[in-house]
């Protein structure tokens, strides 16, 4: 991939990022430092990198797809239903083991995803 500086951008955001993005949000925080990159543009970038395997898709069924650097430990996201803010768990947070699910059912998972929704601390005031 050409490291242009639009390219560059999105793989600092992605990396530095506190939460999954979408592209159109990609899209504006590109366009605030290089106006003239077209929403194309930062489409084709997310999708090379996604294809390097430097970037992974998490799909939110009514939010669309995110996306997140891929060098962050496996984990899943609690989403407020309300304001959008997501916040990271893991396995442990949520009791799940592999171990135990292929223990119970003989699968050896290969992957899983787990989507929580609710409503955050702030929302709830």
């Amino acid at each position: 991939m050409r490291n242009t500086r639009a390219a560059v951008l999105v793989g600092d955001l992605l990396r530095t990022y506190a939460k999954p993005l979408s592209i159109q949000e990609l899209h504006e925080h590109v366009r605030a430092h290089l106006p003239s990159t077209a929403y194309s543009t930062v489409y084709r970038i997310v999708g090379r990198l996604e294809a390097a395997g430097r970037v992974h898709r998490v799909d939110w069924r009514e939010r669309g797809s995110r996306y997140e650097w891929s060098g962050l430990p496996h984990h899943h996201h609690i989403v407020c239903s309300l304001c959008g803010r997501s916040v990271d768990l893991d396995d442990a947070d949520l009791g799940f083991s592999e171990e135990r699910v292929r223990a119970a059912t003989g699968f050896l998972v290969d992957h899983h995803s787990i989507e929580l929704e609710g409503i955050c601390p702030s929302c709830q005031r």
